[in-house]
C-alpha cells in the first residue's frame, strides 16, 4: 500500500484496515523520504541516523509519559506516525520551527549538545530532536507536545537560537 500524504500535510491512515497497514505506509513514506536519501539540515549539516531503530521510536511510544527512561510499550501511534512528514518539511527549511539548543550532560562534562525543533501549528506542537556532534545532526526522535511541555520543559531550559524556514 503506497502512502497517502492529506490535505494537513500529514500522513492519511483513511485507507488503511488495521495498525498494520499504516505502519507498513510509515515504512514507505520512511524509506522513500528519510531513509534512503541524503537529508541536509536548513543550516547546511547533514543529519544522520534515519535508521530502523529511529523509525521505531518515531512511531511507537509509551503508556508511561511520565517516566522518559522508560523504553516505548505501545508499538504504533498513529498521532506520532501521522506527523512523519514533518520531519523531512521541518529539517529542510520548508516549515517555519523555532529552534533551541540545550546541553546533555554525560558524566561530569557536557559531551552532547541537543538541537529541538518546535513545529507550531494551530496551537499543536510538534517537537524533532537531534544530537549535534562534530558539525553533524543525528536523529534521535520526534514527538507531539502539549504547550505547557514545550513551556516548562523546552523554552525555560533550552536557548533559543532562532528560527529555520
Amino acid at each position: 500500500m503506497a502512502y497517502k500524504i492529506g490535505e494537513d500535510g500529514l500522513l492519511d491512515f483513511s485507507g488503511c484496515a488495521n495498525d498494520e497497514e499504516k505502519l507498513d505506509q510509515c515504512w514507505e513514506y520512511f524509506a522513500e523520504n528519510l531513509n534512503d536519501v541524503e537529508v541536509i539540515a536548513f543550516d547546511g549539516k547533514l543529519v544522520r541516523g534515519f535508521t530502523e531503530l529511529s523509525f521505531n521510536h518515531i512511531v511507537s511510544g509509551s503508556s508511561n509519559k511520565y517516566d522518559t527512561a522508560l523504553d516505548h510499550d505501545i508499538d504504533f501511534m498513529e498521532k506520532r506516525a501521522a506527523r512523519l512528514p514533518l520531519i523531512a518539511k521541518v529539517l529542510k527549511g520548508e516549515l517555519k520551527s523555532r529552534v533551541y539548543r540545550m546541553s546533555h550532560r554525560r558524566g561530569k562534562k557536557t559531551s552532547v549538545r541537543r538541537v529541538l525543533t518546535v513545529i507550531e501549528v494551530e496551537h499543536q506542537y510538534y517537537v524533532v530532536v537531534l544530537d549535534e556532534v562534530k558539525g553533524i545532526y543525528k536523529i534521535r526522535t520526534a514527538f507531539p507536545a502539549t504547550k505547557s511541555y514545550y513551556e516548562q520543559c523546552i523554552r525555560s531550559q533550552g536557548t533559543n537560537a532562532g528560527t529555520w524556514g
